[in-house]
């Protein structure tokens, strides 16, 4: 019935992430993916990996089963023309920040397409992302179908569209902050005498298995802590500075005022 599988409206960061993992992954095989963009290079790099390419959105929309829409929010406010009645496809997914469901099917105006709203972060393209999704539009084969693209993506969260704004502050505006407190390690170490390259490999590749280490563990945050202090040793004099500060009351500020910002961004 489609010509391709997926489309992808936007050929930039997130929109050529996505294409890329679920080509490497198998998911789609890159002759049915479509991409469109006006840039004519991004086009280019697709076309070598065999995958569809065009300016028109229009091709997307008529003959792609899902499309991504992958452009800057308010490049989507000049493109409603663009949408309408030509929307063929079975269902939208879209990565729009601020974009409410029922403002994308306003546009689009076909009920039967249904429309799915996801924010997934810059991980993705390795596979190691969370992706938060709203998926209470889309039931049944295709529900699934596109469960499954996005689990290719990594951690896959279902919530309701009113929690987007507090959660993707953690999933989405995350790394820049967890980027920020790796940075003080690093300083730190540089300031100690340490290789640049050394101190940027320890500081990171003990914040990766931190994390694996969580992960695979079903024990609290509270316990882990406590597994790898030693009583009268050298990290809890380390988790004491960190407990007798006010980093608590810096992280509900930081998250909160990023969700501040998505809240204004959703008025705009």
């Amino acid at each position: 019935m489609f010509k391709f599988d997926v489309g992808f409206i936007g050929g930039g960061n997130m929109g050529s992430a996505i294409a890329e993992v679920l080509m490497n992954s198998g998911a789609v095989k890159a002759e049915k993916v479509l991409v469109c963009d006006q840039d004519q290079t991004k086009l280019d790099l697709f076309a070598q990996k065999n995958c569809g390419t065009t300016k028109e959105i229009d091709d997307v929309v008529k003959n792609c089963r899902i499309a991504f829409v992958a452009v800057k929010p308010q490049s989507f406010d000049g493109l409603k023309e663009k949408f309408g009645q030509n929307v063929k496809c079975e269902a939208i997914v879209s990565i729009m920040a601020g974009k409410k469901l029922g403002y994308v099917k306003q546009v689009i105006k076909n009920k039967d397409c249904s429309v799915v709203r996801i924010m997934p972060n810059l991980a993705c393209r390795y596979g190691e992302g969370v992706t938060l999704a709203q998926l209470t539009d889309v039931s049944g084969e295709l529900k699934e179908y596109i469960k499954g693209l996005l689990q290719k993506l990594g951690v896959l969260i279902e919530i309701e569209e009113k929690d987007f704004n507090f959660c993707s502050s953690v999933s989405g505006c995350g790394p820049a902050f967890f980027f920020e407190y790796f940075k003080y390690f690093y300083n730190q170490c540089i300031a100690y005498g340490l290789d640049e390259q050394d101190a940027k490999n320890m500081v990171l590749q003990t914040a990766c298995g931190s994390a694996k280490l969580a992960m695979n563990s079903t024990e609290t945050f509270e316990k882990l802590i406590s597994n790898v202090c030693s009583k009268g040793g050298s990290t809890i004099e380390g988790v004491k500075v960190l407990e007798s500060s006010d980093m608590e009351q810096i992280v509900e500020k930081t998250l909160w005022a990023s969700k501040k910002r998505n809240d204004e961004l959703e008025q705009v």
